[in-house]
């Protein structure tokens, strides 16, 4: 069975993945319960995709340890020749590399983000799963999980259920 893209994110009620200047204080103040299923989700992860901000947001959110240190992590950049310990930074088309590692991985591929690489996967098709945490708060302006020029893509409820003053909601394409 091939494993499945999964965009596995939260946002806030009004969409947005953060805020203007990338901060996600407002999301660590919303009570949730536990992980949230976090733990129970990354079980069945086998390689983690994220764009350039992203990493760099991570890397302020863990400095002590990276979070994903034992499955393979693939940074999509313009700027491939860098390198850094856990990760491989690429500027290999997303499509190119979610078919790679359809073929190399078992487990699911978690795009994690940000907006212009979950933008770009939509474009070619590439997202099978969402699961998306979404808080109960406002914040009126910030980076959106659906950038404007997102293409229309129809999705189907899978499931939903709360967690603390989360709702978690499962949608597939």
């Amino acid at each position: 069975m091939m494993p499945n893209v999964v965009l596995y994110i939260a946002m806030s009620l009004d969409g947005k993945i953060a805020r203007s200047n990338d901060q996600l204080d407002w999301l660590f103040e919303v009570d949730g319960e536990g992980d949230n299923g976090y733990a129970e989700f990354f079980k069945t992860v086998g390689a983690v995709v994220m764009g350039r901000k992203t990493y760099e947001e991570v890397l302020q959110l863990s400095p002590e340890q990276y979070p994903y240190p034992d499955i393979p992590n693939y940074i999509l950049t313009r700027n491939s020749n860098r390198e850094a310990e856990y990760v491989t930074f690429t500027d290999e088309p997303i499509e190119q590399l979610m078919e790679r590692l359809k073929e190399e991985v078992e487990q699911d591929i978690w795009l994690v983000g940000g907006g212009e690489v979950i933008q770009s996967a939509m474009e070619q098709g590439l997202i099978d799963r969402y699961e998306i945490a979404i808080a109960p708060v406002v914040l009126g302006e910030g980076i959106p999980l659906f950038p404007e020029g997102t293409k229309e893509t129809k999705l189907k409820l899978m499931g939903q259920r709360t967690s603390g003053q989360f709702v978690m909601m499962t949608y597939e394409r």
